[in-house]
C-alpha cells in the first residue's frame, strides 16, 4: 500500500513496488513509471529489461481526458475533417454553389454543409461547417463534436477569362453554321429541280393516259390512225 513520508514524497510498499532516489515511483515487476517534478508530472513504462514500453489501455477501458474519449476524439477530427473536404471552395459558373457532405473515420460519422461565394472576378469566399452524430458517449462539450471553416480565393497574375475562348469557339460556330446555310440552299434549289421535272414528267403521263383512254373508248379512231 502506499504510504505518506515526511518530506512528501510517496512510496509503494510490497515486492510490487518501489520509490527510486531520483523521486521516480514504480509501480509492477514490468514497471509503471510516475514522476513528480516542479512544472509536471511525468508517466511511462518499462519492461523487464528495463527497456520504455508502451503503455496500451486494454479490455475495452477508455482513456479519458477531462471527460472525453481520446481515441473517440481523435475519430471525431477525421470524421469532421473528411466531411467538409467535400464541400465548395470556388463556385464555377455561377456566383454562388452550396452542398452538403458526409465523411467517416474510425466508425464516427460526420455531416456538413457550407457555401462559396464569387464576389467578383479576382475574389470568392467559402464558410462551412460540420458536426457529429449527436449521442456519442465522453464526447465532451459542444465544441468538441463541431468543427467550421472560411478562406477566401484571391486570384493573382494575368486573367485568363473563359469569355476570351467562347468568343473564338462561337466565330468558329458561325463560319460552320454559314457553310451550312449555304449548303442547304445548294440542295433546296436542287430538290425544287427535282421536283419541277417530276411535275413535268407527271403532266406528261397524265397526257398519255389521256390519250389512251381515248382510244380505247373509240376502236375507229385506232384503225383511222393506222391507215393513215
Amino acid at each position: 500500500m502506499p504510504s505518506a513520508k515526511g518530506d512528501g514524497s510517496t512510496r509503494v510498499n510490497g515486492s510490487n513496488g518501489s520509490n527510486g532516489s531520483n523521486g521516480v515511483i514504480s509501480i509492477g515487476k514490468n514497471s509503471f513509471k510516475l514522476q513528480e517534478t516542479s512544472t509536471e508530472m511525468k508517466i511511462w513504462a518499462t519492461d523487464s529489461n528495463g527497456r520504455i514500453a508502451p503503455i496500451n489501455i486494454t479490455n475495452g477501458s477508455k482513456l479519458l481526458i477531462d471527460g472525453r474519449d481520446v481515441e473517440q476524439s481523435i475519430n471525431n477530427v477525421g470524421a469532421l475533417s473528411a466531411a467538409l473536404t467535400g464541400l465548395p471552395t470556388v463556385p464555377t459558373e455561377t456566383n454562388l454553389a452550396c452542398g452538403l457532405g458526409t465523411g467517416t473515420h474510425g466508425g464516427d460519422f460526420a455531416f456538413s454543409g457550407g457555401c462559396a461565394s464569387k464576389v467578383n472576378e479576382n475574389l470568392s469566399i467559402n464558410y462551412a461547417a460540420s458536426m457529429t452524430i449527436p449521442g456519442q458517449d465522453y464526447a465532451g462539450d459542444f465544441e468538441d463534436t463541431f468543427s467550421a471553416r472560411a478562406g477566401f480565393v484571391w486570384k493573382l497574375g494575368k486573367s485568363l477569362k473563359p469569355t476570351q475562348i467562347g468568343l473564338k469557339d462561337e466565330k468558329i460556330i458561325h463560319e460552320k453554321i454559314s457553310i451550312l446555310e449555304k449548303n442547304n440552299e445548294i440542295l433546296k434549289a436542287k430538290n425544287d429541280e427535282i421536283i419541277s421535272q417530276n411535275q413535268k414528267l407527271l403532266s406528261r403521263l397524265e397526257n398519255l393516259e389521256h390519250i389512251a383512254l381515248k382510244f380505247q373508248s373509240n376502236p375507229d379512231l385506232i384503225s383511222a390512225t393506222t391507215k393513215d
